[in-house]
C-alpha cells in the first residue's frame, strides 16, 4: 500500500503541475470546489480519525505532536512567505519566490509522504484516510508550485523538471520514513499521529480555507462539508 498511496500522490501533484504547464491555469471555480472538498477531509480525517487514535494510545503525546506541527508549520510559512495554495485562489505579485517556494513546498512534500508511512504503519481505515487526505490536497500543490514557478520566469522545461523533483519528495519521504517505523514503540506512534494530525488540521484551517473566503464562491461553502461526510462514510464502512 505505500508503493500505491505514494504514486497516486505523485500522479496528483503532476496532473496539478501540467495542467498549469500545458493552459497557464484553471477554471477558478473548479480549484475552490476541489480545495474546499479536500479540506473537509483533511479536517474530518485529523479530529474523526487521527487524533483519536493518537490519544487512544497516550493523549499527552498526541497533543503535544498536534502542537509541535501547527507551531513548525507556522514558523515555516512564516519565514518563507508562502502558503501552499495562495497562488491557485488569487493573483499574487512576489515575482521573486520562486525558489523560495520551491523549497518550503517540498519540504512540505516529505511532511506528506511521512504522513503516508504513518498512515500505512497503523493501517485500516486510519490509514486509508491520512493517504485520502494527503492526495487530495496533492493536486493544488502541484497548481501552486507551477503557477508561482512560472510567475518568477522560469521556461515550461525548467518548471517541469522542478515539479517533477518537487512531486518525488511525497514517495521519498514515504520510503525513508518507513523502515524507522519498525518496531515504533506505542509512545513514538502518538506523537507522530498528532504530528499528522496537527500537520492536516494546519494546511486545512491556515492554508485553504482563508484563501476560499477571499473567493467569496457560496458553492464550495456546500462543497466543503461533503469532505466530513465522504470520511465518515469510509468510517462506517470500514467498521460494518
Amino acid at each position: 500500500m505505500l508503493i500505491i498511496f505514494s504514486l497516486v500522490a505523485l500522479v496528483f501533484t503532476l496532473a496539478g503541475s501540467m495542467l498549469v504547464i500545458k493552459y497557464g491555469g484553471l477554471n477558478r471555480k473548479f480549484l475552490a470546489w476541489s480545495l474546499a472538498f479536500s479540506s473537509g477531509v483533511l479536517v474530518s480525517v485529523a479530529f474523526l480519525d487521527i487524533m483519536p487514535a493518537g490519544t487512544g494510545i497516550d493523549p499527552d503525546r498526541a497533543y503535544m505532536g498536534c502542537l509541535a506541527a501547527l507551531l513548525v508549520l507556522f514558523l515555516v510559512e512564516s519565514f518563507t512567505v508562502v502558503h501552499s495554495c495562495n497562488e491557485v485562489m488569487e493573483d499574487c505579485h512576489f515575482h521573486s519566490l520562486g525558489t523560495v517556494a520551491f523549497i518550503a513546498l517540498s519540504l512540505h512534500a516529505v511532511t506528506d509522504g511521512i504522513n503516508i508511512a504513518v498512515g500505512v504503519k497503523t493501517g485500516g481505515t486510519l490509514g486509508l484516510d491520512i493517504a485520502l487526505g494527503v492526495i487530495l490536497h496533492k493536486f493544488s500543490g502541484g497548481v501552486a508550485l507551477a503557477s508561482l514557478l512560472l510567475k518568477s520566469g522560469r521556461d515550461a522545461r525548467k518548471t517541469f523538471l522542478m515539479c517533477v523533483f518537487f512531486a518525488l519528495m511525497t514517495p521519498a519521504g514515504a520510503f525513508v520514513t518507513a523502515p524507522l517505523l519498525t518496531g515504533i514503540t506505542p509512545l513514538s506512534m502518538a506523537l507522530l499521529l498528532g504530528l499528522s494530525g496537527g500537520s492536516f488540521i494546519y494546511i486545512a484551517m491556515a492554508d485553504i480555507l482563508p484563501e476560499l473566503h477571499k473567493s467569496h464562491d457560496k458553492m464550495s461553502r456546500l462543497i466543503y462539508p461533503f469532505g466530513y461526510l465522504t470520511v465518515y462514510v469510509i468510517k462506517k464502512l470500514g467498521a460494518a
